[in-house]
């Protein structure tokens, strides 16, 4: 496939193919989704998603909420990815917790704005924090972040834990694994850093392929240095969930992502490690059972510390 090609000359089936490489390429993508839910996927008519588009700053952000009780479970999606990640899992966790759901697009993602200034860790996490006062939703969170969710969640957590009450990581990127295997390593990775597509005429580019190049931007080490700073709350129940099965090319990267979960759990006073036997890096749709048992521990567990 030729990706110099402009839009207007791309088929329907070479944009299909365009779009998925994009969604794919980073260590936050996800494969085999529709798949791996098949097996999974219940009736929830009686659960209600409330959609809406909220003003932070001089952009909005799109949230999906299902109301429920006065714990919020504040979901995070991969990078490269939206709410959409949670649209089968969102309304089971609402029905088995019955806690109030909160999902949301990131910034030029999904259908929330495409920002015209660069990326910066703080102000997405801002802009979710506006986003979730305007809400009334900024209280009693417990966070579930996938991958690059959860290094946004770690983010979050430390800039707000008067707000956080407990956490899930669901086979997160860490600072652990950049410092494994290097900044330079990560930003040349064809499923980290590395585009696949041509980034030279951003405007012939679709929404998607536009935000990814403002997420990539300098690549990892400005994000490290932000990342380097942050800190678990230290009196929070936390669950780090590591895959199980391998997904990454090379056998030293998937020892390298592991290893990198077993030393995180160790840093963060209490936290529990799971494996997801069953799953590669898309744990979300192949084992959405483990994360639910994993949120309805972490919400006993801050119920109980009556924070």
């Amino acid at each position: 496939m030729r990706w110099l090609q402009t839009i207007e000359q791309l088929s329907k089936r070479q944009r299909i193919g365009n779009f998925l490489a994009t969604a794919f390429f980073l260590l936050f993508w996800a494969f085999g989704v529709s798949q791996a839910w098949a097996a999974h996927s219940l009736s929830h008519q009686e659960i209600e998603t409330v959609e809406t588009l909220v003003q932070v700053g001089e952009y909005r952000l799109n949230f999906k909420v299902i109301k429920g009780g006065n714990l919020i479970i504040l979901l995070e999606a991969g990078g490269g990815m939206h709410s959409s990640e949670w649209s089968r899992l969102a309304p089971e966790l609402a029905q088995r917790t019955g806690a109030t759901v909160v999902s949301y697009d990131r910034a030029g993602f999904g259908k929330s704005d495409l920002p015209e200034t660069p990326h910066d860790m703080r102000e997405e996490v801002e802009w979710l924090w506006q986003g979730l006062k305007e809400l009334g939703l900024n209280k009693d969170l417990i966070l579930v972040g996938h991958s690059f969710g959860g290094w946004m969640i770690r983010l979050f957590a430390s800039e707000h834990p008067e707000a956080t009450r407990g956490m899930v990581f669901v086979d997160p990127f860490t600072n652990e694994f950049v410092d494994l295997l290097g900044v330079e390593y990560l930003d040349n990775h064809p499923m980290a850093g590395k585009l696949p597509f041509d980034t030279s005429q951003p405007e012939k580019l679709p929404k998607i392929q536009r935000a990814l190049i403002r997420m990539v931007g300098d690549g990892l080490g400005p994000k490290i240095e932000v990342m380097r700073k942050t800190s678990v709350p230290s009196d929070i129940p936390v669950v780090v969930i590591t895959s199980g099965r391998p997904f990454l090319p090379k056998a030293e990267e998937q020892e390298a992502w592991r290893l990198a979960h077993e030393q995180m759990t160790e840093s963060i006073k209490g936290a529990t490690l799971l494996v997801a036997e069953e799953s590669d890096h898309m744990i979300p749709g192949r084992q959405p059972d483990l994360i639910i048992e994993a949120v309805t521990k972490v919400i006993q567990a801050a119920t109980s510390l009556n924070r």
